[in-house]
């Protein structure tokens, strides 16, 4: 359900007769699943960052760790690789773009 509402916000049509309209309306969206697996591994999270970079052009990742108020957490070795190489070579060379939420953890 959440990654349905993020996707909504990104391709709401205009002119919907509902509310608002998407920050990218005439966008197409796709779903990786990633987050159904009982743990998230490095490996994982690599394949979803690299997946199809020369036909995806936004990657946008709303999940992140429980925010403890101490620790912060990121992507591990094979993400960062899997990153560097869209920004660098996504959407045959002109790089993807890669939008991560920011406190979204917190418990309350």
């Amino acid at each position: 359900s959440h990654g349905t509402r993020c996707a909504g916000e990104v391709v709401a049509a205009r002119d919907n007769g509902v509310c608002g309209v998407g920050v990218a309306y005439n966008s197409k969206i796709a779903g990786i699943r990633m987050l159904d697996q009982p743990y998230m591994t490095d490996l994982i999270e690599a394949n979803s960052m690299g997946h199809e970079p020369n036909l995806i052009d936004i990657y946008s990742a709303s999940w992140g760790p429980t925010d403890d108020g101490r620790t912060v957490d990121g992507p591990r070795n094979a993400t960062m690789r899997a990153i560097v190489k869209g920004v660098n070579e996504g959407r045959n060379g002109l790089g993807n773009i890669y939008v991560w939420a920011s406190g979204d953890g917190g418990e309350d």
